[in-house]
């Protein structure tokens, strides 16, 4: 896997030269400082040369410190992905690479909306998934997402259910970790792999004279996609401004009867995402989160801007709420 090729179309670099290594590196360095980069997303992760990679981490780490580099691992399981970054396993071969892309979660979060939770299914998966952050040096730093260039459009994969869509948006705003976004996703585009990658890659409309509606505009989208972009934006403008989902700590609960609870805390503030993913109304009784509730008194739906005392309430089936908690 690390030393063939992907597919017969695309050769492979031979990383084990020390030509081609050298390049490879100067290069990296000379793009991060010619362009200003932020940060890498590294292809393909698992079919690099790894040792090879671990000294292209290391001279771009050394240079910038400040520079985020996370890889595509798309692999199955926790155990699997984590051995690609930093990690907490004695093993011999220790990788230097900041963070994954996610897929773990991925699927967690696309079992929770489409699959009846089981003992290992539905929502009870991503809970799974996230109670083994404790193998990554720093899961802050993976990157969650709820599709790409690669695979299905999530809007696509729950059937264009709006509320099923919503919960997911809450929850790759509010989740531990670093949110990744694809275009169209704040209008809810959709597209599948069938028959092939073109359909999740189609254009955005508008910016072009061709086009003949510009969805960079209020009224070229339509009521469902505005609907869509205003949630979007109200959870990513909340984001924008909160300690705790931004850098605080989480702590999930075990989910019941279908209804997941976590909490984004620091110091300075507390959030509590709550999320249905029963196919009926759930009373959410909160006594059962006195861990973190434990001193406050009202809560604030960030969503309508409503502040009720903390008390048990109600969400419609697949619905979310993400409540901040006021003393």
């Amino acid at each position: 896997m690390a030393d063939g090729w992907f597919v017969t179309q695309m050769p492979d670099l031979d990383q084990n030269n020390p030509y081609v290594a050298n390049f490879l590196i100067q290069h990296a360095l000379w793009t991060v400082e010619e362009f200003g980069i932020d940060g890498w997303r590294i292809d393909t992760y698992a079919y690099n040369d790894l040792e090879f990679m671990n000294r292209c981490n290391k001279a771009l780490m050394d240079e910038y410190p400040k520079l985020t580099l996370f890889g595509e691992t798309w692999v199955h399981g926790v155990p699997n992905q984590s051995y690609f970054v930093q990690n907490n396993y004695n093993i011999p071969y220790r990788r230097n690479l900041q963070a994954a892309a996610d897929f773990q979660t991925l699927w967690g979060i696309t079992d929770a909306m489409t699959k009846d939770f089981g003992w290992n299914d539905g929502v009870n998966k991503l809970y799974t998934v996230l109670a083994q952050d404790f193998v990554y040096k720093d899961p802050m730093r993976n990157v969650i997402f709820l599709d790409n260039h690669d695979i299905a459009r999530f809007y696509s994969v729950v059937g264009e259910h709006r509320e099923k869509y919503k919960s997911a948006i809450n929850w790759l705003l509010t989740c531990r970790g670093i949110p990744q976004f694809y275009y169209g996703g704040e209008i809810g585009m959709t597209g599948t792999t069938s028959p092939n990658d073109g359909y999740v890659r189609q254009d955005f409309l508008g910016g072009w004279k061709e086009d003949k509606l510009n969805k960079f505009t209020r009224t070229g989208r339509s009521v469902t996609e505005n609907e869509i972009w205003d949630h979007v934006s109200t959870v990513a403008n909340f984001r924008k401004r909160s300690s705790a989902v931004t850098t605080g700590k989480m702590m999930q609960f075990v989910p019941q009867d279908g209804v997941y609870v976590y909490f984004r805390y620091d110091d300075k503030q507390t959030i509590m995402v709550v999320m249905n993913t029963a196919k009926e109304k759930k009373t959410i009784s909160l006594k059962r989160f006195t861990e973190r509730t434990a001193g406050f008194s009202n809560m604030k739906n960030i969503l309508t801007g409503t502040v009720t005392g903390l008390n048990d309430f109600q969400l419609e089936s697949y619905g979310s709420a993400v409540f901040e908690l006021l003393k």
